[in-house]
């Protein structure tokens, strides 16, 4: 059953904040792909890694057939061989390859006498061979552990990114909910409108009926009727495109019956300025990522270095072999093979006309660049984290400020009121009081989705939300 279908049969979805928050961050289109990208990166530095730790085996089997003609006399012979072959890398460096093989094999000489056993590889021959090499890092460094580490601050700067992402997916999430909280609020403000202008307009034809008004009076109600009409009409059309942009961006099917059901409250930011800006350059995820490309730049600038100094390795091997054959008397005699190597291997490449010279002084640059980015990035989050909070601030204290206006406009309606009971205001003023009231209300929700949103972009310079730092 389509999710279509069960809200038919289950009612209206509502969704709150935190839900629709939630959704978008685990099912939209832009969670996905934050999710996917973030899990694409930990199968890269498993790779990695595994490339460096785990053992690798292969099978090989090898079948030859060959003849021979010599001045009319022919020969024949065919060979088979399998093989394993096993390698097993280590973060040390150490790399250690174990191969073992069986083979076996006929020939035919010219007179087609068989000559099993005696040919090169012969009947049922087993073999082994087990290789070892340890490099010897005096004058480099282990570049096995320096391709481990550069994985891991590559999936560092993924979670970083990842982390991002979601900040960024909320912010927008929450914007897109305020904003049909907004476009819901400016129905219900046009809707009064229209309902007053009507009663406006039915006061008026009465009036002008009655002799007390003249005509135009009548007509100018109408057209300040049509008029709200039209602005009701605007903000329903409005208050759609807003619902859409915001199912949408859930992946919700777009004529699925979705209620936005939080109310926005009004709570002051309690966290300092000084908090707020240690955690930021501690956390920042952007702060991360120049901090990890720093420390690439150092590893480039380790690896650059190397290729001009002397590099010493050391490498033992050891081979088994048994081959089966026949004595001088004909009876069965295996011939057993053993033997063992050490190898010693230095090398110095100490002339290469300046490349690692060349080299070097582009990685050098690459670091200086690196923790200026890191620098600039922490004094720019200074001033953007400042920014932000100052706009929290200001968003509150209007709000503040707005609470009188708003406690002043009730008050002068229900005095219009009372005027007009006794004869003293006209009708047409009480209905302006009250719009005027309906505004207040409106631009009210205004500064609430202004002091939210300052502080959701806050979260988003901070590397987490506010309000967990209450």
């Amino acid at each position: 059953m389509s999710a279509a279908a069960r809200a038919a049969n289950s009612g209206p979805l509502a969704l709150t904040l935190d839900d629709y928050v939630s959704r978008a961050i685990q099912k939209g289109v832009q969670g996905l792909k934050n999710q996917w990208s973030l899990e694409t990166a930990g199968y890269t530095r498993e790779i990695a890694f595994r490339q460096t730790d785990s053992p690798t085996m292969s099978a090989g089997y090898t079948q030859t057939r060959a003849g021979n003609d010599i001045n009319g006399l022919n020969s024949a012979s065919w060979t088979r061989e399998k093989t394993l072959t096993i390698n097993e890398p280590t973060p040390l460096g150490t790399t250690a390859t174990g191969t073992a093989g069986y083979g076996d094999g006929e020939a035919t000489d010219a007179t087609g006498a068989s000559t099993t056993g005696t040919t090169a590889l012969s009947s049922g021959k087993p073999s082994a061979s087990l290789s070892v090499t340890q490099p010897l890092y005096i004058f480099v460094h282990n570049p096995v552990l320096r391709a481990r580490r550069k994985a891991d601050l590559n999936f560092a700067d993924a979670k970083s990114n990842y982390l991002s992402g979601v900040l960024t997916i909320r912010s927008q999430a929450r914007t897109l909910y305020y904003n049909v909280m907004e476009g819901e609020e400016q129905i219900k403000v046009a809707q009064r409108k229209v309902i007053a202008s009507q009663k406006l307009l039915d006061v008026t034809d009465a009036l002008v009926q009655a002799g007390k008004s003249a005509a135009v009076e009548r007509m100018r109600a109408k057209i300040s009727l049509q008029t709200d009409q039209r602005a009701l009409e605007n903000a329903r059309v409005q208050a759609q495109k807003a619902l859409l942009s915001a199912k949408n961006y859930i992946y919700l099917p777009l004529d699925l019956d979705v209620h936005f059901v939080t109310q926005l409250e009004f709570a002051p930011l309690q966290a300092p300025l000084e908090r707020l800006l240690d955690y930021g350059l501690l956390h920042q995820p952007g702060l991360e990522v120049f901090r990890h490309a720093q420390e690439n730049a150092r590893l480039d600038l380790e690896a650059a270095v190397e290729p001009a100094r002397p590099t010493l390795s050391l490498t033992g091997a050891y081979n088994y072999a048994a081959t089966p054959g026949e004595d001088f008397f004909g009876n069965p005699l295996t011939t057993y093979n053993r033997g063992w190597t050490w190898t010693a291997n230095a090398n110095w490449l100490f002339f290469d006309s300046f490349v690692t010279r060349d080299a070097v002084r582009s990685a050098r640059i690459a670091a200086w660049v690196a923790n200026l980015n890191l620098e600039d990035g922490e004094r720019t989050a200074r001033v953007n984290i400042r920014n932000a909070y100052l706009d929290v601030k200001n968003a509150e204290k209007q709000i503040q400020d707005f609470q009188f206006s708003r406690e002043q406009a009730q008050h002068n309606v229900e005095v219009l009121r009372l005027r007009f009971q006794n004869g003293l205001e006209r009708l047409i003023d009480v209905f302006d009081g009250e719009n005027e009231m309906r505004d207040l209300d409106n631009q009210y929700l205004s500064l609430l989705v202004q002091f939210n949103q300052s502080k959701d972009q806050l979260s988003e310079l901070i590397g987490v939300d506010v309000e967990t730092l209450q």
